[in-house]
C-alpha cells in the first residue's frame, strides 16, 4: 500500500484517500520533530508558541499544494501565478527562524512527492545538528558597558576596561552639561573584577553591565 502510494503521489494521478493520508501522516511526524527541536534549541527571550504552529500548518499545506500541482503541468503554472501575487509581511526576529521555515516547507515538498527517505533523513540530520551547535558553548559573549562618567575625560577608563576584558569597542558617547555617558562593546570580560575597578574611581558615577543579542 505504501509503495502505491509514493508511485501515486509521484506522478500526481489517481491519488486516492490513502495516498493523501499517508502524506499528510508522514508530514505532521516530520514536522513535529522540526518544531520540538526548535523548542530545545530556542535561544530567545520568549517563546512563541504560534510559531510553532505555524511551522506544522506551514509543512501540511505546502504538501497538500504539491500533491495538487505534481505531474500536471498547467496547475503548476497557475499556483505559480497565484503565488507571485502574494507578498507576505512577517517580521523575523531571528535570522534562524528563516532556516526553520524553509525547513517546513521542504518537508511539505518532499513528501508531496513521496520523497519520504529525503524528508526523514534530512530531519533527522538536521536536528542532530541543531542540537550539537546549541551544546557547543559560546566562546566569547558581547556585552554593552554603560559608564556615566562626572567628566568629559574617558581616557582613564579605557586603561582600567582594557585590564579586564579582550576586546574593548567604543558604541556611543554623550556629553552634557560637562558630564557624560559612554556605552563600549566589550567581550571577553571578568565582571566582578571590571565593575570593582570602575567603581573605585571617582569620575565614575554609574555602571551598567548588560548582555545582548540571542546567547540565552
Amino acid at each position: 500500500m505504501i509503495d502505491a502510494s509514493m508511485l501515486n503521489l509521484s506522478s500526481g494521478t489517481h491519488l486516492s484517500l490513502i495516498d493523501v493520508f499517508i502524506a499528510l501522516l508522514v508530514t505532521l511526524i516530520c514536522s513535529l520533530i522540526v518544531v520540538w527541536t526548535y523548542k530545545r534549541t530556542y535561544q530567545g527571550v520568549l517563546y512563541q508558541h504560534s510559531f510553532g504552529v505555524t511551522l506544522v500548518l506551514a509543512s501540511l499545506v505546502t504538501t497538500s499544494v504539491i500533491m495538487v500541482i505534481s505531474g500536471n503541468l498547467i496547475l503548476s503554472l497557475g499556483m505559480v501565478g497565484a503565488l507571485s501575487i502574494v507578498r507576505f509581511r512577517a517580521a523575523i526576529k531571528d535570522p534562524l527562524d528563516i532556516v526553520f521555515m524553509f525547513w517546513a516547507i521542504s518537508i511539505g515538498i518532499s513528501n508531496g512527492v513521496a520523497y519520504w527517505k529525503v524528508s526523514f533523513t534530512s530531519t533527522i540530520l538536521l536536528m542532530v545538528v541543531m542540537l550539537m551547535i546549541k551544546k557547543i558553548p559560546t566562546l566569547s559573549t558581547p556585552f554593552l558597558l554603560v559608564v556615566r562618567l562626572k567628566s568629559g575625560d574617558d581616557s582613564t577608563i579605557i586603561k582600567e576596561i582594557k585590564k579586564n576584558t579582550k576586546k574593548v569597542k567604543l558604541k556611543n558617547k554623550i556629553l552634557k552639561n560637562g558630564t557624560s555617558e559612554v556605552i563600549y562593546e566589550v567581550i571577553g570580560i571578568n565582571e566582578n573584577a571590571l565593575l570593582s575597578s570602575l567603581d573605585k574611581l571617582e569620575l565614575v558615577s554609574d555602571v551598567n553591565l548588560v548582555a545582548y543579542g540571542n546567547n540565552g
